[in-house]
């Protein structure tokens, strides 16, 4: 039986929190992209204007932290390469906080459910928080 990258009894090491970021911000970009495509709820008139907004912030925030994961960091190359991951998780995390802001503007516009907007939230949040604690670990390591 498979169990979500959150819900393992694992050690808390780094590996496991970049593990655990970014497989947060791939369920948030899944979820947000299969919400997003109900044009029922999320109407073709407004798509320009706010919806591909949101999926594209969304697959920015999985895309970046994808990115900085497979940024390999060694003492040879760490003046290089650390920053250039930094950034990226740097930029997840402002990405995250943006979907909130968007997700704010998608409540009252499409008229979503607060069980809806608080789950998304949440998951943003989540994600958030990986990402903030695996960069926060990254800066102990290569600072």
């Amino acid at each position: 039986m498979s169990v979500k990258a959150g819900e393992r009894n694992v050690p808390d090491t780094p590996q496991n929190r970049q593990l655990n970021a970014v497989w947060y911000a791939r369920e948030l970009a899944l979820y947000t992209i299969k919400i997003c495509d109900n044009e029922n709820v999320f109407l073709p008139k407004h798509r320009q204007s706010l919806t591909d907004d949101i999926v594209r912030t969304a697959t920015a925030i999985y895309l970046n932290s994808w990115t900085a994961n497979n940024i390999r960091v060694t003492e040879k190359n760490k003046k290089e390469m650390w920053p250039w991951r930094s950034r990226l998780q740097r930029q997840a995390i402002l990405d995250c906080s943006k979907l909130l802001a968007l997700i704010g503007l998608a409540h009252p516009l499409f008229h979503l459910r607060g069980k809806r907007v608080e789950y998304w939230s949440d998951q943003a949040v989540k994600a958030r928080n990986y990402i903030k604690k695996w960069r926060e670990s990254d800066i102990e390591r290569y600072s």
